[in-house]
């Protein structure tokens, strides 16, 4: 869903619940610009390395994102670093991804993501691997190193 149709769901699901939400997004992909295969569907990585324009401009685009719905009241307990970083799905080319190693991925914290967040106002939780269980415990090791 869009935006402009999970808010009015997002307060009418808050107004019902006797608890806060705790919200979680996980992204699929960033904008195509900005990955390898210049494509928001298939494989690729984001261009360059931690610490340059194409990183610091993916890290923002999160910033962004918990801006845009904290205007609408809707915060978010985390957000993870990349959903199914792992994925390769060879049988599903247009699906939208971005693949990282777990050193891939540190470094993306350490320089970017993580200075973003702890920028912005947003007391947003940090995760890493949302799912992909087989990579663990080498791949929490591996980012948690940094």
């Amino acid at each position: 869903l869009c935006p402009v149709l999970q808010i009015p769901l997002l307060h009418r699901a808050s107004a019902m619940s006797r608890r806060p939400l705790s919200l979680y997004a996980s992204p699929w992909t960033a904008p195509a610009w900005i990955k390898s295969n210049r494509d928001v569907r298939g494989i690729g990585t984001l261009r360059g390395r931690a610490g340059d324009k194409c990183h610091k401009t993916w890290a923002n685009y999160f910033i962004k994102f918990l801006d845009e719905y904290a205007k609408h009241n809707v915060t978010f307990w985390a957000v993870s670093a990349q959903n199914e970083p792992r994925a390769r799905l060879p049988t599903f080319p247009q699906f939208p991804t971005i693949s990282f190693t777990a050193e891939q991925q540190r470094d993306f914290i350490i320089h970017d993501l993580g200075p973003a967040l702890a920028r912005s106002a947003h007391r947003t939780k940090l995760l890493i691997l949302d799912d992909q269980r087989m990579h663990l415990p080498q791949w929490a090791e591996t980012v948690t190193s940094g």
